[in-house]
């Protein structure tokens, strides 16, 4: 064998060394993107009152004549304070059920808030997701379908057009609201983070408060303003070009400047802003007892579902509110 011929044969386990190497990390790709876009949603899985437990919270009339809003921010195992296990939510519309509570659309609870004709059930109460989460949907969707339930979602668009796997794409909002159990409406452009508002490097959410930066200061009041405003119209307009009208929005961290603000006026100003624009918009009470949403329009607070919510944490809240006594 020639000197030529040797040296050919020793080069071809170095040719696919490369590819050797590139194997794994395709397949991990592989993996990764059926984990993170592979959407199909989990089987619900069984839940049921126990005896005591349905003994322990019976059902009750509500007489404020207004309508409970519930809010959760992820259906999965993730132990971060957010999120709630499938099963324990599960067995939350277990307990609605039970209560006699009956699911309405964004747009039947819109239609009430503005003093249209709209039927309702003896019960009503509005579900939400707020964020957009693809593990909401995973999580929720067929124990949704199992107890005739539905729920709106409220997406931030600057993560679907960036095209993060934590969130879910157009595509997946839309067969989401074809399905007929879920609504799609607005939480944010660009506007779901914090900014500096201070050298001091304090920060607060984007929407309540006048931005610091080290080229120009803090922002004026206008500038402030524009920001804010251009971002919204951002979001309104996504939804626009998907054929979705926005019926409510919802207002990230939950805060429009009551919390966290370098500027006095901004709560007021950011509260005419959102109901011009959207009608309705969401937050979340400091306290997180809530009362049931009114008829009119502008801010509507929610009840908010975390990891280590109990089921008598609802149902306490539930009976609670539906007779005002708080």
């Amino acid at each position: 064998m020639t000197f030529k011929r040797l040296r050919a044969i020793a080069i071809v386990p170095l040719s696919i060394l490369p590819f050797a190497i590139a194997v794994p990390g395709i397949a991990s790709s592989h993996d990764r993107y059926q984990r993170e876009h592979a959407s199909d949603p989990f089987a619900a899985p069984p839940a049921k009152l126990s005896v005591r437990e349905r003994a322990a919270m019976p059902a009750f009339e509500t007489g404020t004549g207004g309508i409970p809003v519930l809010v959760w921010h992820g259906i999965g195992p993730a132990d971060d304070g957010y999120t709630v296990t499938q099963q324990a939510f599960a067995k939350q519309l277990v307990l609605l059920r039970s209560l006699g509570f009956e699911s309405i659309s964004s747009e039947q609870y819109a239609a009430w808030r503005a003093h249209k004709p709209v039927a309702l059930p003896a019960k009503p109460i509005l579900l939400t997701f707020d964020d957009g989460r693809l593990d909401s949907y995973r999580g929720a969707d067929k124990v949704l379908q199992r107890y005739g339930m539905r729920a709106t979602i409220f997406a931030i668009t600057e993560e679907i057009e960036d095209g993060n796997p934590f969130y879910l794409t157009w595509e997946e909002l839309h067969a989401m609201r074809d399905s007929g159990r879920w609504d799609i409406q607005p939480h944010a452009h660009a506007g779901h983070r914090t900014l500096a508002t201070n050298v001091q490097g304090d920060h607060a959410p984007f929407y309540t408060a006048r931005r610091y930066t080290t080229s120009g200061g803090v922002e004026t009041l206008a500038q402030w303003e524009a920001r804010v405003s251009e971002d919204l119209f951002t979001v309104k307009h996504r939804f626009l070009d998907h054929g979705i009208e926005p019926e409510a929005f919802a207002v990230p961290y939950g805060d429009y400047g009551q919390r966290s603000t370098n500027d006095p006026s901004i709560p007021g100003l950011l509260s005419g802003l959102l109901t011009r624009q959207f009608g309705n918009w969401f937050i979340q009470a400091d306290d997180n007892d809530p009362s049931f949403t009114g008829p009119g329009t502008g801010a509507a607070q929610r009840f908010e579902l975390t990891t280590d919510a109990r089921l008598d944490d609802l149902y306490g809240w539930l009976r609670r509110h539906s007779t005002d006594e708080k």
